[in-house]
């Protein structure tokens, strides 16, 4: 059993040092992500529906074949392959969707209920239905615009949390061969501003490069909407997933430990 001990440093080290022999392993299974993440771009807007669900099961045959490989399982050809750990990884993406959805709902229930009681408070005789009644009560400074106005970056904090508390779910999935969601949310106890912190590091470099990108972009007009893209996708699925993968392994090992039980269920 290891320490549990989780350093930034080391954990961003662990993302960049596995991002090389993850793309060499897996890279089929990256390029054939980007591609249809890249499609899913093309298709009319009254597709959205079927362009997430592409997008998702992009994201599980990604996250299969990175995971497969750091735990020493079959990674099929280049990485392409669907099986259980795929089918069990949709389903973790599915309960966390829809745990963050209920936590969300919730949230935006408390928050309308903040900004309804200082819109109340600041103007006597409110209209809910106003949109000009709404700006012009919390536009009145004093205590209660600032808590207004708190409130929803405190639920946005809310959300981010809970995300990374779950983060582990994944790896813990595959190497135990069930799905895992709750059983691995104590994984990260005590540890989540430190995987946050690596995400973003570790973030940085694509978020610099897409901003730079949106930006040519809006010089250059739509005609660079295709490349744009491709670029991001590209910057997704063969930068950002396999260091991510590589990080949250990293930290799944320190926290998790060989001599760890594995038996927990969802």
């Amino acid at each position: 059993m290891t320490d549990g001990s989780v350093a930034i440093g080391a954990t961003v080290r662990a993302g960049v040092s596995g991002l090389g022999p993850s793309v060499r392993a897996c890279w089929g299974a990256l390029l054939a992500a980007v591609v249809l993440s890249v499609l899913t771009r093309a298709l009319p807007s009254g597709l959205s529906g079927l362009a997430l669900l592409v997008e998702i099961v992009a994201i599980a045959l990604v996250s299969g074949a990175l995971y497969r490989r750091a735990f020493g399982k079959p990674a099929g050809l280049a990485g392409l392959r669907w099986g259980l750990d795929e089918w069990r990884l949709l389903g973790v993406q599915a309960l966390i969707a829809v745990f963050l959805f209920v936590v969300a709902t919730v949230l935006i229930l408390v928050v309308g209920a903040i900004a309804l009681g200082v819109a109340r408070a600041n103007a006597p005789g409110f209209d809910a239905t106003s949109s000009q009644a709404w700006r012009d009560a919390l536009a009145v400074s004093g205590p209660g615009a600032i808590v207004a106005g708190a409130a929803p970056l405190l639920g946005l904090a809310v959300l981010i949390w809970l995300a990374m508390r779950l983060s582990l779910a994944g790896p813990a999935t595959v190497d135990q061969s069930g799905v895992r969601v709750l059983s691995a949310y104590p994984l990260t106890r005590g540890v989540t501003l430190q995987v946050l912190a690596a995400g973003l590091l570790l973030a940085a470099p694509v978020a610099v490069l897409v901003a730079i990108s949106s930006l040519l972009g809006r010089w250059a007009g739509p005609g660079l909407d295709g490349v744009l893209a491709a670029l991001g996708a590209i910057l997704g699925y063969g930068y950002l997933a396999p260091a991510w993968a590589a990080a949250l392994v990293h930290v799944y090992r320190r926290r998790h430990g060989p001599d760890a039980s594995s038996s927990q269920e969802v």
